[in-house]
Order: structure tokens, then sequence, then C-alpha cells
């Protein structure tokens, strides 16, 4: 163990300072603010805090998660079981320290972990080559995969040079729960296959590790288990075509111990689908019926180059490119990139492919440092040398680049969350467990910090990770209008106007979001205004009562509206302008 530490003394050194980076913003947020700092991080990534109210559940004793902000479906299976929050909790009583101060912990070692893995991977791949050439490009890669994630988005890159865009947002990979955990967990995977391959041990003694590794990605994240079952099947395929039996019962062996371990999450998830949402749940995730082709223009072009290397080599030295371990690995790798765009033409099924792009990019630029280094390096040393230089000083500075963008064009923002903390001391200690509270427009404040910060839930939520029916969303969407005082003859031009919120709230597929046809949706839509008009002539606190609610935190502008609509709520609390209303 020593002699691994001294012998990748310097990847161990750029680990720790990526991680650094990473999570450096959160440290600087909380010294700035100092006393001021009420606990609630800067949590500027995408979905950020509904990911904390996912690991929240697990903490309160909802360990299935089936209903993050709703009350109602917390005692069904899952459309998800969350199994990568459990986690984050237990390192929370472990050590007895906050969810916040876990997540913000795990922004330093889960970045640094995964530099790390693809820093060994590539280590794995190029070993038994020049030393230091081998340490340049697997630090490289490393920072590419880490810090260099949006090298391959040519526009967004040309915004950032003319000043015309800034980053609003973290590095991907500081977010919790995923892409980082089935990041770690597939190049964990990637480093045991390729070892085998390259020392052919003991296949019982070599089958755990990748198993478990298989297992974990099966029980928590689609995107990266269906690319690292891929990968391991074409390898298998070709193996194959060489009678290489030896890899075939590695391969069978890994899949059939990983099904076996995950077998309770195929379980959860079987009688899941069976339940009468299940359907339109799955939809609103990215389930989606098609054989549309797609294609990747950063594999494509990655794969442009692969080959004409190889075909560069070929001509060179014949055949014996094709026979070496690298080359046939990284040959899986894209071709099992391929295989995951588009194994809807065959099935007629896809899941949000876009999700993809987390682990195509990475193992990408795997391939192109891995070719370039034993086709390119030996004639082209002191080129190739720069390129990586290049590379990896491109990465570092956006990545750096990221980190202080997002928290100069964020830090008022999340300083003044701060004043809500009080508010979320009362849900925690004067109202019930599982109390369900209703969020009446507030600006700059998602109803989701509520789950995520306190025991209590949501009346009314964005989020539709629930197997619930589309009836409970449009229940929830009309009372929200009523809430803000739109009346029978003004509803319809306000849907017409405000049809972008309409669909984010209600949409049925997905895929709608990018443009494509939602015919449930146009029902829908067609249907509200009519609903609509009969909800106004019920009894509000009657329509209210259909689904558990116990609170209601609304601005004081809203006051007369809400006292107008909810004459029996009675005020209870107030801070930083908001009051919070009980309900009888």
């Amino acid at each position: 163990m020593r002699s691994h530490f001294r012998q990748h003394a310097l990847g161990w050194l750029v680990a720790g300072l990526v991680g650094f980076i990473c999570v450096a913003p959160q440290i600087f947020f909380i010294t700035r603010l100092g006393s001021s700092y009420q606990g609630i991080h800067f949590f500027a990534t995408p979905n950020e805090e509904a990911y904390l109210a996912i690991i929240h559940e697990v903490l309160d004793g909802h360990p299935l998660v089936a209903s993050m902000p709703f009350f109602e479906y917390k005692n069904q299976l899952p459309l998800l079981p969350p199994t990568m929050a459990y986690g984050y909790v237990l390192v929370s009583i472990f050590f007895n320290i906050s969810l916040v101060t876990t997540l913000i912990i795990s922004k330093f070692f889960l970045p640094a972990f995964l530099f790390f893995l693809v820093y060994f991977l590539l280590v794995k791949l190029l070993e038994d080559e020049e030393r230091n050439s081998v340490c340049l490009t697997a630090i490289c890669g490393g920072l590419m995969v880490t810090f260099g994630f949006d090298l391959v988005d040519y526009r967004t890159l040309i915004k950032y040079f003319s000043e015309s865009l800034v980053p609003s947002g973290f590095l991907i990979w500081t977010r919790p729960l995923n892409p980082i955990a089935g990041a770690i967990l597939l190049f964990f995977f990637l480093i045991n296959i390729f070892s085998f391959l390259k020392n052919r041990n003991t296949v019982i003694k070599t089958i755990v590790w990748p198993a478990l590794a298989l297992a974990l990605m099966m029980a928590s994240y689609f995107f990266s288990w269906s690319l690292a079952l891929t990968i391991l099947g074409v390898l298998g395929i070709w193996a194959l075509t060489r009678q290489d039996w030896r890899f075939i019962r590695y391969a069978s062996l890994i899949v059939l111990v990983a099904m076996v371990i995950s077998a309770p999450y195929w379980f959860v998830v079987i009688k899941a689908s069976m339940l009468p949402w299940y359907a339109e749940a799955a939809a609103r995730i990215g389930l989606w019926k098609t054989h549309l082709p797609h294609v990747n223009k950063f594999l494509t072009l990655i794969f442009l180059w692969f080959i004409g290397l190889s075909f560069w080599e070929y001509r060179k030295n014949g055949l014996a490119v094709f026979k070496k371990q690298w080359w046939q690995f990284c040959l899986a790798l894209l071709v099992a990139g391929f295989l995951v765009y588009n194994q809807q033409i065959i099935t007629g099924r896809e899941i949000w492919y876009y999700h993809y792009v987390f682990y195509t990019i990475p193992i990408g630029y795997v391939v192109f440092l891995t070719s370039g280094f034993f086709i390119v390096r030996p004639s082209f040393k002191k080129i190739w040398n720069s390129l990586l230089i290049f590379f990896g000083l491109s990465a570092l500075t956006l990545g750096i680049f990221t980190q202080v963008s997002a928290y100069r064009s964020q830090f008022s923002y999340y300083e003044s969350l701060q004043k809500y903390r009080p508010l979320f001391d009362y849900f925690n200690n004067q109202a019930p467990k599982d109390s369900v509270v209703l969020v009446n427009e507030i600006s700059n404040f998602p109803a989701t910090l509520i789950p995520a910060f306190t025991h209590s839930n949501i009346y009314i939520s964005g989020e539709r990770l629930v197997i619930a029916p589309q009836e409970r969303f449009v229940h929830n969407y009309m009372v929200w209008l009523r809430l803000q005082g739109i009346g029978d003859k003004e509803v319809e031009t306000y849907l017409q106007k405000h049809r972008a919120e309409v669909a984010g709230l209600l949409y049925y597929q997905l895929q709608s979001t990018l443009g494509f046809p939602d015919p449930k949706f146009e029902e829908t839509l067609k249907k509200l205004p009519i609903e609509y008009k009969e909800f106004l002539q019920k009894d509000f606190s009657a329509e209210l009562k259909k689904y558990r609610i116990d609170y209601i935190l609304s601005p004081e502008s809203f006051n007369t509206q809400l006292l107008r609509e909810v004459p029996t709520a009675s005020p209870v609390f107030t801070v930083s302008g908001m009051i919070i209303y009980q309900l009888p």
C-alpha cells in the first residue's frame, strides 16, 4: 500500500487539488458569512435541493422514498428506489453530523475519487510504457473528465469567451447522488474488467468487485449500468469470436452475481411496474416509445479519430495494433457508446438518452488519450506532450472558471436564503412530522426547500418523480391558480400566455420539453379551463382537504387573497415577510 502511494503520489496530489476546487465555494461561502450562515449551503447544481430532500426522506424513516414531495403516496412502491441516498444517511449517522455537512464533505471526496479512478484506469491502459508520459497522460485524462466535461460544448465555450454567458451552476460532479455515484462505479468497474483482460487472474477471485459495482449501478442509475453492461457484452462477443471461454465465464459470473446482489431492487421495480399509474410516471421521467436513431457528435468525432489513427498504425505496422488489448478495450467502449444511444431502434424504448453524456464524454476522453498515446506519441512526442499540457490546463482553467463564476453570480441569492432558517426550525420543532405545507407563490423560494431542510412535505410541487395519478397534479395547479386570484373570465387567456408554465407542471411525456408531441397534455390543456371554472364553484377549503394539508406558507402581500379563499386559516408564525397559516 505504501509503495502504491509513493508510485502514484502525484496522482493523489492532483486528486486532492480537484477535491479542494470542488468544495472550495462551500468553504468560502460559510467562512464569508460567518455567524450569518444558518446551515443552508450553496446548492448551485441542478435539482440539488430535490436530491437533499430524497436523502432527508430516508433519514426521516421513509426507506423507499416513494413520494418525496407528497404525503399521500409514501407507503407505496417507488418509481426509482433511492439506493445511493443510504450512503449519505449512513455517513451522517455514523459521524453524527448533519446531512448538509455530509453533502459538503462529499463535494471534496467524490470528485477527487473520480479523478483518481480515471487516472488509474489510464495508468492501467498505458502500463509498461515510459512512466513520466503515462503519468502526464493519466493526470490530463482525470482533469478532462472532472473539470473539462464542457470542453466538448463549443457553443457554450464561445459564449464564455465573448462574456455573453457566465456559468451559474457548479461543476456537475459536485451534485449529490448522480451522476457522480454512477461515474465512480463505472470507472471502478472498467478498471477491474481491464485488469482481468491484462493479467488473467483467477476468475472466482476477481468477480467480486466488478459484480458489486455493477449491482450498485443496477440499483441506482440506469445510464451507468446499461453502459457498463453493454461494454461487458461487446467484450463478451469479441471473446466469443476468439473462443475465449475464460473471459466469457468471467463476464457471465459478473452479471449473475450482480443480478443476485441487486435482486431486491429488481423485485421492487417489477412490483412497482404493476401499479396503475406506473406507465404515466415512467413517461414523465423520459421513457418513450420510439425507433428514432441518435447521433452523438462527440462520440462520432472520437470514433473517427480512433479509426483514423488505427488505419495509420495499420499502414505502418500491419495488423499488430488490432491485437493490442488497449485497442480492443477502446473499441468496446466506443461501440457500447453507440449501442446505448441507439438500442431503441430494435427495442422501441428509450429513457431520456441525454443523460448518457455523463458517461460517454468521459469514456470518449479515455479513448482519445489512449489511442493518441500509443499511436501519436511515438512519432510526435513533443507535440503529444504539448497537447496534453494544453488540454489539461484548459480543463483546469474551465473548472476553476466555472466554480468562481457560479460563486460570484449566485452568492447573493444563497446568502438571502439564510433568513429562512427560523421558518425551517418552526416546521422541524413545532409542526408534527410529515405535516404538509402549501407554499403559495414565493419569489426565489423553491418549495422543495421544505422537504430538503425539514421533516415536512409539500402540497404543490414541480417534482414529479412519484407514481401518482395525473389528477393530483391538475388539482394542485388549479389550487395554485385560485390562490393567485385567477378568475373564470381570465383563465383561458392566462393559460395561453403561460403555456410553458402549464406544460412544466402537467406534461405527460418528458420529451415534449424538446418539442416532441404530447397528445395527452394537449387533451388536459383543452379541458383545463372548463374544469377550473367548475373548481371555482366548489368550496375551496373542502377541495384543499382532498389531500392532507396542515399549513399554508404565503408572503404577506397575499394576505387578503388568501384569507378570502381560506378564511379558517390562522397565522401562527411570521418571518422575513412570510406568514405560516395553520389550518384546522
